[in-house]
């Protein structure tokens, strides 16, 4: 069952952001751009001993990287942790990780891509929202999005209305208005993680799902695999990111697969909303309640922050 842990303090300028590197390597010239970038945002970066190490695709091993998240979960004065990419390697931190320790006092977890077994995790199952948002040696590094990186700070400050339209509306591809819990990420990973322990928990979800260079027949055989395992059976929608097609196929042939999905559970499906690996990478919070209504337009019911 669903827990409702504590929320974390709000993030504002000035306060200390903590970046560590759970999943690939690190490229010096993007993290350099990305903390510039937090920093002309207010923010202060504090980066993590061996961020820049690696071990072929990883940065570095499970216990350094480990060592560098439950540093960045932990660290005193840091109000949120921002992974610097994602590639792949998180899921194997999790077991490794103090979240009791986490969850005592915690702090904003920001990142998507590979991050989303963290967000995941933290969101449904205990209970502690976190930001699907911008990592700073990638998309801060990478893109010219400053209404997104001002979207990012609105929210993890507190200081987003539940009146207020968040992002751009979606295209409605079934159903109509739905409200849930905020929940989900990169498809592919949270594939990954069905029958683990850390399997997330997405009864009463809205959910958001995103993937990148996925064709069609692996974006269904995975939403399948979901379906199958009855792991979707109660939740409230499914709102899709805005996805680039692998090569030779178009959004339309993406728009079918969804659109069986929902079919196949009797839920509302919403496509396009400006967040993930195809950009821009519009903040969203994890873990609080939020409705779809039936223009496509998104509502942050609930603040991920305490206040």
């Amino acid at each position: 069952m669903r827990v409702k842990g504590k929320k974390p303090l709000p993030l504002r300028k000035g306060d200390v952001i903590a970046i560590f590197a759970p999943a690939g390597p690190v490229e010096p010239e993007k993290l350099s751009r990305g903390i510039a970038r937090l920093s002309r945002a207010g923010f202060v970066p504090e980066i993590a001993d061996g961020v820049l190490e690696k071990d072929g695709y990883l940065a570095g091993s499970d216990t350094h990287r480990a060592g560098q998240a439950q540093w960045a979960l932990s660290l005193p004065e840091a109000r949120a942790a921002m992974a610097a990419r994602g590639g792949y390697g998180t899921t194997r931190l999790l077991p490794l990780i103090d979240w009791k320790r986490f969850a005592r006092r915690p702090r904003l977890v920001v990142g998507y891509s590979d991050v989303t077994a963290i967000l995941s995790y933290l969101a449904t199952r205990l209970g502690i929202p976190s930001i699907h948002g911008p990592m700073v040696a990638a998309d801060l590094a990478t893109r010219a999005d400053g209404p997104a990186l001002s979207a990012f700070g609105k929210l993890a400050a507190g200081e987003v209305s539940p009146r207020e339209p968040w992002g751009s509306p979606c295209e409605r591809l079934r159903g109509k208005a739905a409200e849930g819990i905020l929940a989900g990420g990169c498809l592919s990973v949270l594939t990954s993680l069905l029958g683990t322990s850390f399997e997330p928990d997405f009864r009463g979800s809205l959910l958001f799902l995103e993937d990148v260079a996925e064709p069609c027949y692996r974006i269904d055989r995975m939403l399948t695999q979901w379906i199958q395992s009855g792991r979707l059976r109660r939740i409230a929608g499914i709102v899709v990111g805005k996805m680039s097609p692998a090569g030779g196929e178009n959004e339309d042939d993406l728009r079918k697969v969804f659109a069986a999905a929902g079919s196949s559970l009797s839920v509302p499906v919403w496509y396009g909303f400006p967040a993930g690996h195809a950009g821009p990478n519009y903040a969203l919070p994890f873990g609080v309640r939020a409705r779809i209504d039936g223009r496509g337009r998104l509502f942050i019911l609930e603040s991920p922050v305490a206040g």
